[in-house]
């Protein structure tokens, strides 16, 4: 099967509105494909080679992980040391390190802007999360880590997007990016803000600033929109091809080792801001063992196996115009699986 045939089978079957696939080497492209919609509502409109995508997620790694160590932040350096208000004693034993693991303690999610929206309420906010597991205990998935870690980075750095362009996307000749210019280049992603509006809800918290319509253009992640649409979680924008030239990067020898097992105890294989193939979801047993690389909500995937010298990038707008039921892994595992084919 062909990558464009797997993306047709793929949007038949209702998995996804359009998307775009890639198979890449650290010598370059070696196959891709894209076909369906940018948008189904409020019209149609095809999915080009240059539609912008939702990211999500893949900014962890691709920019909160690819800053971090361009930094001369030590992983062993606690947030207290650039927070003043994270000096308390509930934050004891959170690293750097433990933020780019996901093994910090933090929740799993938390609507900042319930509290207030931009950099200096979400400091505020913040500073007043409360651990839910003892820091190195466990494995618990959280955009907090890199949120707090966007605040650490961009007293290194100054803003974000600056740095990530100057630092990570240029080098790498990259056209991944923060805040697009052009909303109609760009992916349309979730209607009305649904799942973080009961998400929301459901810890017992309001919000009047949900937006109604389909999203496009803006990010989808609403931390990171009311952040000012740049964080370290969230934010980034690119085709299949600018995820490719920042992956590659990550298949250097030196930049492997980042991102190794960190976590061999627990039940998830975590490098720093990378996710290794042992008790991840999107992972196949095809893949092999140094296998790494992350995920995001919008539909988005990107792993690496440095034995194998390949990069699989899959893109989607799979939660356009709403969330579908089901486990997407399953469908990133079928692409999994056939870029693993011989």
């Amino acid at each position: 099967m062909t990558l464009v045939e797997f993306l047709d089978r793929e949007i038949a079957a209702g998995s996804f509105p359009g998307g775009a696939a890639l198979v890449g080497s650290s010598d370059g492209i070696l196959d891709s494909a894209f076909a369906g919609r940018a948008a189904v509502e409020p019209r149609e409109e095809p999915l080009t080679e240059e539609t912008l995508f939702d990211l999500a997620s893949l900014t962890k790694p691709l920019a909160g992980g690819a800053l971090f160590e361009l930094s001369s932040l030590p992983a062993d350096a606690l947030p207290g040391r650039f927070l003043p208000a994270w000096k308390a004693t509930r934050y004891d034993g959170i690293t750097l390190g433990r933020l780019l693991t996901h093994t910090s303690g933090l929740p799993a999610w938390y609507p900042l802007y319930a509290r207030g929206e931009g950099p200096e309420a979400y400091r505020r906010a913040l500073a007043t999360l409360e651990p839910v597991a003892a820091p190195g205990s466990t494995v618990i998935y959280s955009d907090l880590n890199f949120l707090l870690l966007a605040e650490i980075l961009e007293r290194e750095f100054g803003p974000l997007d600056v740095a990530f362009d100057d630092l990570v996307a240029r080098p790498a000749r990259s056209g991944a990016r923060f805040l697009p210019e052009d909303p109609a280049g760009t992916a349309a992603t979730e209607k009305g803000d649904a799942t973080e509006r009961r998400m929301t809800a459901e810890l017992g918290l309001s919000y009047a600033g949900f937006r109604d319509g389909v999203v496009r253009g803006e990010v989808h992640d609403g931390n990171a929109l009311r952040r000012g649409g740049v964080s370290a979680h969230a934010g980034l924008f690119g085709t299949a091809r600018d995820v490719f030239a920042l992956a590659r990067t990550w298949l250097a020898p030196g930049r492997v080792a980042l991102a190794a097992d960190r976590t061999p105890e627990l039940a998830e294989s975590r490098g720093l801001a990378w996710q290794g193939r042992r008790g991840a979801g999107s992972a196949v047993a095809e893949m092999s063992a140094r296998a790494f690389g992350h995920t995001g909500f919008t539909g988005t995937s990107v792993w690496l196996e440095p034995e194998r010298d390949r990069i699989a990038v899959l893109l989607t707008n799979r939660i356009h115009p709403q969330v579908p039921p089901g486990d997407f892994n399953e469908v990133r595992k079928r692409f999994h699986r056939l870029v693993a084919s011989p």
